[in-house]
């Protein structure tokens, strides 16, 4: 090698691909950035922010937890009512003051540790201030397998992931939406492919990891129904409005429904931002309808059965509009093909293809 000679390099000829990347990795930090913020923002401190307390006590301790900003207290005349309450999803906690002196404190730690931690804390405190002994009953406790309460939320999590990647996968090996065949077998597939995913989760974590058991069949619906919800949106918002759409709405669902689904805190100590998502995104909805099954024996149900159909009839709706949109414009633009005597340059070439 001579003296002044140097290695060949390459030149960066193509300015388009570099600034592609560099816009990609921005994305892909900017991704990371939001992830980290929202899920810190909504588990990193938790705070009460809201709690539905039933109590049967004395108006001296129902007095005094009506002065506490973060509880919305609600009066039954025994304890067995204001126990119910816990039971049926209508409240997070209940206290109940009995003639022996003692305040039971209901919990539910199938509806979220934090939640009945935090439940426990108020319980305790209002016990103090009325000089009462406190006790402590959890009324729907986690099972063996799920000790933290967190199996439901791991599981609509990652099932989340399973569901857009593969609604994603299968638009792009089947193609556009663009004929109601092809709608009808896309639809076909997502199903038996959310079906896969939900026996997959149902076997894990139940009889595998002795978690979410013996509601093996209703387990089953309730993930199968969540898997078609993200499915079928992803895929309807991508028929309807385009991949980018798509992609917008997939990155919505990671990063705050994800945080909004209040897994690992509960709802009543996330912040009113991410508190507003929880009944509206599909991750909020499935891991309430998983405990309601799992631990409440499905009291509180309805609403979060309610929005997954609504999620899944919306995709399912989108799909369906945009497929009879281009079906009426092959129509249309095939009679005025006829109607100029076979020329195909009325409208765009390429704008439809001859194979649609």
């Amino acid at each position: 090698m001579g003296r002044h000679h140097t290695p060949d390099v390459p030149p960066i000829r193509d300015r388009t691909a570099v600034r592609t990347t560099l816009l990609a990795l921005a994305g892909l930090t900017v991704f990371v950035i939001a992830m980290v913020a929202s899920y810190s923002g909504a588990f990193a401190n938790p705070t009460l922010h809201h709690m539905t307390v039933a109590v049967s006590a004395p108006q001296q301790v129902v007095d005094g937890l009506r002065a506490e900003h973060a509880l919305t207290v609600h009066e039954f005349g025994d304890a067995a009512s204001a126990r119910a309450q816990v039971l049926e999803r209508t409240a997070d906690t209940a206290f109940a003051v009995n003639p022996d002196g003692h305040l039971t404190v209901y919990v539910a730690g199938g509806g979220g540790h934090s939640v009945a931690a935090a439940a426990e804390l108020v319980g305790r405190e209002a016990a103090e201030r009325a000089g009462l002994t406190p006790v402590v009953e959890d009324v729907a406790p986690t099972s063996a397998g799920d000790p933290s309460g967190t199996v439901e939320f791991y599981a609509v999590i990652f099932l989340s992931i399973g569901a857009s990647l593969g609604a994603a996968l299968l638009g792009r090996l089947m193609g556009p939406v663009r004929t109601p065949a092809t709608l009808a077998l896309r639809t076909a597939s997502l199903s038996v492919f959310s079906a896969v995913l939900a026996g997959v989760v149902t076997l894990y974590t139940g009889p595998v990891l002795d978690a979410l058991t013996g509601h093996s069949w209703q387990v089953f619906g309730a993930l199968w129904l969540y898997s078609m919800a993200v499915g079928g949106a992803v895929t309807g918002v991508a028929a309807a409005f385009g991949s980018a759409a798509s992609v917008v709405l997939g990155l919505f669902l990671v990063v705050v429904g994800n945080a909004a689904a209040a897994g690992p805190v509960g709802r009543p100590l996330l912040s009113g931002f991410y508190s507003t998502f929880t009944a509206i995104v599909p991750q909020g909805s499935g891991v309430s309808l998983l405990r309601s099954i799992s631990y409440f024996g499905g009291h509180g149900a309805a609403m979060s059965w309610v929005t997954l159909v609504v999620w899944a009839v919306t995709g399912a709706v989108l799909a369906t509009l945009a497929t009879a949109v281009r079906v009426n414009y092959r129509a249309l633009y095939e009679r005025r093909v006829e109607r100029a005597g076979g020329s195909r340059t009325l409208l765009r070439p390429g704008l439809l293809s001859s194979t649609d």
